[in-house]
């Protein structure tokens, strides 16, 4: 803990034009931090990942001059996406641009003018709370009411060119006003080796009557923790697509919750695990009101000795009638030494709703793998045309066709050497 603390104080050393009530969130949720501690395998919604890396390694946070190794990175082409571009931790406002009606903020400039920035509760969850003590990145993205953006937004947080073991803490701040429309996209992607660990806290508010259309990407290389929170008001609309590949070892906390009548949230997400790499979702849904819609799908492939741990909950609250809900989770094994925890749950405490959950964990049907061999397919081909059609019913939910694509070759490329040991 003592190292973190360090950072904790030349953080605030080095912020002279941070004000005062950011210095003193940032010592509390500290002292909050360091009374949970890092996770343990006693903690019941912990238990199946090991988070011991985060103890053991010394992140730094990054400083300009890593600002200057990652200029020469690669940004991935935009097409005529507008953008929103973070380098090693730092916004760069020259290679972003956002249409009319969309304001861009730094979370000091939020600060500054007296908004609350602190939706999370830090108390149960130790990476929040580092994150909100830490947090050497964030914004605040504030769309109009009455906007309707067409085309998608594109946020990219990119680390790359440090030599040594870097942590970011971003913070993302979405809010959507009345009867607003958005696509967003959120990406973190990284070519680097060294190790490097992010912890990001997304909180998106949608307003009444509101529609977000959110796909999250993560494409790190090392350890990625992530904070996931949606607050949904009367007759807004989710939907969230998230996708995992790459990262080491990979912790993941959504939550849901409904602010006012007749919302819907639709969430889905595809994790990619190969090699020793570890994905750890827990997702809560949280109906406190009547007349919402959730529906949840989780799809995880599994190869090599890779393991993955799903944990869902639906809570339905007393007066929260007529509610609709729906959770899912199916798993691929493509090696017998590949491992899977599944454990969705549901919490009922109204008696007028609809409620389903089911979870699926096992290896490539050999009937439909005999039936495509017969045809004159070779094994190798049909094994991926399952896998692929497997990952299809995820990717096809996305709205827009570029991220689509670029999803589904990404999955094309993932199976190019499958281990299936």
């Amino acid at each position: 803990m003592q190292h973190y603390r360090s950072e904790l104080e030349s953080l605030q050393a080095n912020g002279s034009a941070e004000p005062k009530e950011l210095s003193v969130l940032r010592s509390k949720a500290f002292s909050r931090f360091t009374e949970l501690g890092f996770p343990t395998k006693k903690w019941e919604d912990w238990q199946f990942t090991d988070f011991s890396p985060f103890k053991k390694s010394h992140f730094r946070l990054p400083t300009l001059e890593d600002l200057q190794l990652a200029l020469e990175y690669n940004i991935l082409p935009l097409n005529d996406y507008y953008s929103i571009i973070i380098l090693n931790g730092h916004f760069q406002e020259n290679l972003s641009n956002v249409p009319s009606g969309v304001t861009i903020r730094t979370l000091l400039d939020v600060f500054m003018d007296d908004e609350l920035t602190d939706f999370l509760n830090a108390e149960e969850n130790p990476f929040v709370a580092l994150n909100t003590s830490l947090m050497n990145s964030g914004l605040a993205i504030d769309i109009a009411d009455d906007m309707q953006i067409d085309t998608p937004i594109y946020y990219q947080f990119i680390t790359s060119g440090f030599e040594d073991q870097i942590m970011n803490h971003p913070r993302l701040l979405i809010r959507l006003g009345k009867n607003s429309s958005a696509n967003f996209i959120e990406h973190y992607h990284s070519k680097n080796t060294t190790n490097y660990w992010n912890n990001c806290v997304t909180i998106s508010e949608l307003g009444n009557n509101s529609v977000f259309n959110h796909t999250r990407i993560q494409e790190d290389t090392c350890y990625h923790v992530s904070n996931l929170d949606y607050h949904l008001h009367k007759d807004a609309v989710l939907n969230s697509t998230i996708y995992n590949q790459g990262a080491e070892l990979n912790r993941g906390d959504i939550r849901v919750s409904f602010h006012g009548k007749n919302a819907t949230a639709n969430i889905n997400g595809l994790s990619l695990l190969k090699y020793n790499q570890h994905m750890d979702t827990r997702i809560i849904i949280d109906h406190m009101q009547p007349h919402c819609n959730s529906h949840q799908l989780f799809k995880y492939i599994l190869d090599d000795k890779a393991t993955g741990v799903f944990n869902g909950r639906v809570i339905v609250r007393e007066d929260s009638q007529r509610t609709n809900s729906s959770q899912s989770n199916k798993n691929l094994l493509l090696s017998k030494n590949a491992r899977m925890q599944s454990n969705p749950q549901l919490e009922i405490l109204a008696n007028d709703v609809r409620c389903t959950h089911g979870s699926s964990t096992g290896q490539l049907s050999e009937e439909a793998l005999y039936y495509l061999r017969s045809r004159g397919i070779e094994t190798t081909v049909a094994q991926k045309l399952m896998v692929e059609g497997f990952a299809s019913e995820i990717l096809e939910k996305i709205d827009d066709d570029i991220t689509a694509e670029y999803l589904n070759n990404k999955v094309y490329t993932w199976l190019g050497n499958l281990g299936n040991g």
